[in-house]
C-alpha cells in the first residue's frame, strides 16, 4: 500500500472517530433493554421538499389519483404499451372492450391482476407496485389512458417563462 494513502485512511479513521456525532453517542450510555417491552422501527422522516423522493414514489405530478396513475404509466407501462410496438396491445380504450386477451371481463379486479401476475411476455409488478400504486394506475386506465407520444403529459414542475 502507498504510503500516503495508509497515511490518508488512517486520518480519515481517526477524524472520523473524533467527530462530535460519535463523541455525544459515546458520551451517553446504552439503556438497557426493557424486558417485555417491544421496540418498534424507527421509520426515517420524509423531507417532502426532495425532489428524488416524488421520482421513487412516483408523485411528482400528482399526490394520487389518475394523474398519478399517468405518472406511473409512463415510468413501468408506456416502454411497451405505446403506439410504436407491434405485438403489444394497446391500452387506449381498454375499459371499452368486453374481455382482456386472456378472456377475462375487464374490471378493475381484473386488470390489476394482470398487472400484478403479469402473462406470457408480460413482466409481474406484484413487487414492484403498492396497492395504492395499482389502485392509482387502473384510475389512469380506466379514465384518461393514453396519450399520444407527439403531445406527452406535460411537466408539473415546468413553467413557462
Amino acid at each position: 500500500m502507498d504510503p500516503r494513502t495508509a497515511i490518508a485512511a488512517a486520518v480519515t479513521i481517526l477524524l472520523t472517530a473524533l467527530s462530535p456525532i460519535n463523541q455525544l453517542a459515546l458520551a451517553q450510555p446504552a439503556s438497557p433493554p426493557q424486558q417485555g417491552v417491544a421496540t418498534e422501527p424507527r421509520v426515517p422522516a420524509k423531507d417532502p421538499y426532495q425532489r428524488s423522493l416524488q421520482v421513487y414514489e412516483f408523485r411528482k405530478a400528482a399526490q394520487s389519483g389518475p394523474d398519478r396513475g399517468q405518472e406511473i404509466f409512463y415510468y413501468k407501462c408506456w416502454f411497451c404499451h405505446n403506439e410504436f410496438t407491434k405485438d403489444i396491445p394497446k391500452l387506449t380504450g381498454l375499459y371499452q372492450h368486453a374481455a382482456l386477451m386472456s378472456g377475462e371481463p375487464v374490471t378493475d379486479d381484473a386488470v390489476k391482476e394482470k398487472i400484478r401476475n403479469g402473462g406470457p411476455g408480460m413482466a409481474a409488478y406484484k413487487y414492484a407496485l403498492s396497492e395504492s400504486d395499482l389502485t392509482d394506475l387502473v384510475g389512469y386506465l380506466r379514465e384518461k389512458c393514453c396519450w399520444n407520444s407527439d403531445s406527452p403529459p406535460p411537466n408539473p414542475h415546468y413553467r413557462a417563462r
